[in-house]
């Protein structure tokens, strides 16, 4: 990943720079500002163009599998518990009395 950011870096970092002395800043803070931008951005290209995939399945181990269980099986009495999850009727009709 780090020899193919350099390129894009470097492209970003002039760019930004040449548009902040344009903008009126100073030499400094165009270096400072371009040189951040040039960093984000060649990350950012780099990721772009890096092979990916789906991730693997994982084999989560032992301990954590029985305590995921048992937080399924726990009844509703933990605070909160139901609080974010979303009911059938999201917009019930209007209270008529």
């Amino acid at each position: 990943m780090g020899n193919e950011m350099g390129p894009p870096t470097l492209k970003i970092w002039l760019l930004f720079l040449l548009l902040f002395l344009i903008l009126g800043y100073g030499p400094i803070p165009s270096v400072v500002f371009g040189a951040v931008a040039g960093m984000a951005g060649g990350i950012v290209a780099t990721w772009w163009v890096s092979p990916g995939g789906e991730p693997k399945e994982v084999e989560l181990p032992a301990p954590i599998r029985q305590f995921s269980r048992q937080l399924r099986e726990t009844p509703s009495r933990l605070p909160f518990r139901g609080f974010f999850r979303r009911t059938e009727s999201r917009y019930p009709g209007p209270r008529r009395r």
